[in-house]
């Protein structure tokens, strides 16, 4: 073997490797904001890249769909061991970048095959080997460099358009995006069986024949790619109108809240209106009984008015009927299921604090702390305090877990589906409103939400 040709081998199988550990790095930034942890993504890189050198390097070489699958299935596997949660994505994520990963090296290879041929092969002669292996070289270099910038492009593109990535992923929904990557992998695959036949019965190249197959080639990668991009743009759009849709109907729950609240209110009151205009008579009765000297009777007749007073009069008194009544359901609720609830609640009077935006956080907030309190000894308190033009809201309650806070300042909910995550976002959105924000922390087996808001 000549000099020359040792050079071409030599460079054949840098740029190979080249492109082996180029993908393999952008299969991790593919993956990155997806992974808990930013060295699941490194490890995906790392597992992905020694995987795919591994069956390269050491024979027996199979063939390279079957490598590539075997690579992409090991950086799934990284993927899991990382990071377990929402694995239909991963799935998705994994079936994806196997295809964009075929696509867009075709495309390359399309665009390298006709610069190969203007300057490689035009300069086939014994006299010009070292000028045909630098165009070679040349070739080898532009088709990394183009392979590069497809799949840059591809998945940040794809990256881009995929906004709920922390969004649990239903096996229709993956089912759903992966059907243009499964097509485009398959055309493919069948674009290279027509070129492998046609060579291997008439011995020529079928893009040499007809040159016009290359150009459809191109096209359906591109148009694959293209086809991948818009499925991901549609899914999102539908979920943003899920988004809308659980904004809505959080609307008209709060104001159907609202409107419970009231009716307690109107009721309570309306109790209150009966008590005084009774009182006349419970008077003249009083004094009728003290005047015959009938004490018994009177203390009997007193205690029972008594009992009527308490139960028309609340026990919470925030300065807020609306707060109260939701307070006191919630009391109530905390009685019968044994939970001590504690309550040093204070409405702020003379802010532009409006009691439906402080509903929205109290229900929010206490429907959280009803469906998370555990412990020995279960407990809610909820406190404020106002200096200023700044009011805070503290509401702590039992728990005997661990919040899973991941990258977020707050925790993960377990919570599937329509109210996945609602509760939080909801009450951080009302604070925010007013020029506040919200904080949780856990220690000492009690969790704490704090809330401030800038109420004049």
């Amino acid at each position: 073997m000549s000099l020359v040709e040792k050079c071409w081998m030599v460079t054949s199988k840098i740029s190979v490797i080249a492109l082996l550990m180029i993908t393999g790095i952008y299969f991790g930034k593919f993956v990155c904001p997806y992974i808990k942890k930013k060295k699941g993504a490194v490890a995906v890189s790392i597992v992905y890249i020694t995987i795919m050198l591994v069956l390269y390097m050491i024979p027996p070489q199979i063939d390279n769909f079957s490598a590539y699958l075997i690579g992409v299935i090991a950086a799934f596997l990284a993927m899991y061991v990382e990071d377990r949660r929402n694995i239909y994505q991963k799935i998705f994520l994994a079936i994806t970048f196997f295809s964009i990963r075929w696509l867009t090296v075709a495309m390359a290879g399309r665009l390298d095959d006709l610069v190969t041929k203007a300057l490689v092969f035009r300069n086939m002669s014994a006299e010009k080997v070292w000028l045909q292996y630098g165009l070679y070289v040349g070739t080898r270099v532009l088709d990394i460099v183009l392979c590069i910038a497809f799949i840059a492009v591809a998945i940040g593109l794809i990256n881009k358009a995929y906004i709920y990535k922390k969004d649990e992923m239903s096996v229709k929904e993956m089912v759903m995006l992966i059907i243009p990557s499964l097509v485009g992998v398959t055309g493919y695959g069948i674009l290279q069986y027509y070129l492998m036949i046609y060579e291997r019965d008439t011995g020529k190249n079928l893009i040499d024949t007809y040159g016009f197959y290359g150009a459809l080639s191109f096209l359906h990668y591109l148009i694959s790619i293209v086809a991948i991009l818009v499925v991901i743009v549609m899914f999102q759009n539908w979920k943003e109108m899920q988004e809308e849709q659980r904004g809505q109907a959080l609307v008209l729950n709060q104001i159907s809240d609202m409107k419970k609240h009231i009716e307690e209110v109107e009721k309570l009151y309306r109790d209150i209106r009966s008590m005084r205009h009774d009182m006349g008579n419970h008077i003249q009765t009083l004094e009728h009984l003290v005047a015959h000297n009938d004490m018994d009777d009177a203390a009997e007749y007193l205690e029972h008015l008594k009992n009527e007073w308490d139960e028309v009069s609340p026990e919470i008194k925030t300065g807020s009927p609306v707060i109260d009544v939701i307070l006191m359901e919630k009391l109530r609720e905390a009685k019968e299921r044994q939970i001590r609830f504690l309550s040093d609640f204070h409405y702020p009077q003379n802010t532009k604090l409006n009691a439906f935006d402080l509903s929205v956080i109290m229900n929010n907030a206490l429907n959280n702390c009803m469906e998370n309190v555990s412990g020995d000894d279960p407990y809610i308190s909820i406190s404020s305090f106002r200096k200023n033009s700044i009011f805070m809201i503290t509401i702590k309650n039992s728990f005997g877990g661990q919040l899973n806070f991941g990258d977020s300042d707050l925790p993960e909910t377990t919570k599937s589906g329509r109210e996945h995550g609602m509760g939080l976002n909801n009450i951080r959105r009302v604070a925010r409103m007013y020029m506040g924000d919200i904080s949780l922390e856990q220690g000492n087996e009690e969790v704490i939400l704090s809330i401030m808001m800038q109420v004049e």
